[in-house]
């Protein structure tokens, strides 16, 4: 299960193809690489999605809502533990997987939206829109059983319980 806008942002950034203002400046496109969040790093792939402070605001909130007390990892780190914790098609690991690629998604669209249209989003509204995608895909595919079963999951996801879903 995958919501493919999701899939594919991810993708990019594990293959390191998102276009950050480092590769920017590189070609001469932009004349900063200060990082679009305005925490004065440079924005880079690792920063931008796990590094910067309004980026460890959404992942804090993302990590407790899948019920996983660990600090945030480095890049590199988090895709290697993702991949050793998210095997398989349980219903945890399918949460763990659509919790992993949604903030990475939002993240990069909030990026460009101060990019773009020097429109600002705090990062709790960036939680609510990764709340909601998941929500909504996990609701579409699973029953009050798997609800009954996984109840905190479904709590912390906003999945309505008692009721087919």
């Amino acid at each position: 299960m995958r919501i493919p806008k999701h899939a594919f942002s991810t993708w990019l950034a594990i293959r390191g193809a998102h276009r950050t203002k480092n590769k920017l400046l590189a070609v001469g496109v932009v004349h900063s690489v200060v990082c679009a969040f305005h925490c004065g790093e440079t924005e880079i792939v690792e920063h931008i999605f796990f590094q910067c402070p309004y980026s460890t605001k959404v992942w804090r909130e993302v990590l407790d809502m899948c019920n996983i007390a660990r600090p945030i990892l480095p890049w590199a780190d988090e895709v290697q533990w993702m991949s050793t914790h998210a095997k398989g098609n349980a219903f945890q690991y399918t949460v763990r997987k659509l919790a992993f690629a949604a903030p990475i998604y939002h993240l990069w669209i909030e990026r460009n939206r101060r990019c773009f249209k020097n429109h600002f989003l705090p990062y709790q509204e960036i939680v609510r829109m990764v709340r909601h995608d998941v929500s909504g895909k996990l609701a579409s595919r699973n029953n009050s059983q798997t609800c009954k079963q996984h109840h905190s999951f479904c709590v912390n996801w906003g999945i309505p319980l008692g009721e087919t879903v």
